[in-house]
């Protein structure tokens, strides 16, 4: 079980916020009219490889938040891993439906793990991967049901 202070309440509606173009492109990509269907999942593609930029982005911030204290192997450790999210995004988008968002559920799992990781490192709150763990949960369920709409379509 969790220890330490709750989730900040700002943080939760900002991260559902941030679920909602995952949750509307996942809806729309069912919608019968095949224009409007195929704009929402290659939104869903792009919104994907944009917040998995957005999450390398927080790992570089957290390295270079954290330098100063960590071993020198740890803080490369985490420069190196923050590229990696924003190169597999980009890359999704390049590939024929479902791999883009196969690579891009695999993305996320694999954020997670990194997650874990700086959790560990106590370079995160306490409440980190818990959140991380429901949001990537929400991602990784709107890249399937995304992904099933456009091979149903193609």
């Amino acid at each position: 079980m969790r220890s330490g202070p709750p989730i900040p309440p700002t943080v939760i509606l900002l991260s559902v916020t941030g679920l909602l173009p995952f949750l509307a492109g996942a809806g729309l990509s069912w919608a019968g009219h095949p224009p409007l269907a195929e704009t929402a999942a290659f939104a869903v593609l792009t919104y994907g490889a944009v917040i998995l930029s957005f999450l390398g982005g927080i790992v570089w911030g957290v390295a270079a938040a954290s330098s100063h204290r960590l071993l020198a192997e740890h803080s490369v450790e985490l420069f190196a891993l923050s590229v990696i999210p924003p190169l597999v995004g980009w890359s999704a988008l390049f590939l024929k439906s479902p791999h883009g968002y196969t690579l891009l559920a695999l993305a996320f799992l694999g954020q997670l793990a990194l997650d874990k990781r700086m959790r560990d490192m106590r370079l995160v709150p306490g409440w980190w991967v818990g959140l991380r763990l429901a949001l990537s949960t929400g991602v990784i369920l709107c890249l399937g049901v995304t992904a099933m709409a456009e091979w149903r379509v193609g």
